[in-house]
């Protein structure tokens, strides 16, 4: 590769940079390209502002150190105070199955023997219980691990 190309590195090459960067992020890169994307447009208006200011054209080492540092810390500030507030859900439980039935209130329709299976809607779960229960019995699920649910008798 030819260095000099490197040499004639404008601000409009970086924002360039920037805008297919953009694009990719909405193409579904999940915010992973917003920081360099971010990095590209503020390295291209500091090039052309240096060089609108003292007339130097600023050398494509230091463009490219600019443009690297800045996406690193572009990348972190958006990962640590935007995407962090993102995380929080109002549905915590809506990709865990087996948390969604703790507190859900049940009648046995067979007998439980301190583990085995029941029933619930179109899934079968295994289940554990501190005592046996019979079929007909009411019982509360009060734990879930993974596909394993926790039975308790309620009167």
């Amino acid at each position: 590769m030819s260095w000099q190309i490197l040499e004639q590195l404008s601000h409009w090459h970086w924002f360039i940079l920037g805008l297919l960067l953009l694009v990719g992020e909405a193409l579904g890169a999940a915010g992973f390209l917003l920081g360099s994307s971010i990095a590209a447009f503020i390295t291209g208006v500091l090039v052309w502002v240096i060089q609108g200011v003292t007339g130097n054209i600023i050398g494509w080492e230091l463009q490219v150190f600019a443009a690297a540092l800045l996406s690193v810390l572009c990348s972190v500030v958006y990962w640590r105070f935007f995407r962090a507030e993102k995380q929080a859900s109002d549905r915590p439980q809506l990709n865990h199955r087996a948390a969604q039935l703790i507190g859900r209130r049940l009648v046995l329709a067979q007998a439980v023997e301190f583990q085995g299976r029941i029933q619930i809607g179109d899934t079968f779960w295994k289940v554990t219980c501190d005592e046996i229960l019979q079929a007909g019995d009411n019982v509360e699920v009060v734990g879930a691990e993974l596909t394993e649910l926790t039975l308790r008798k309620i009167d």
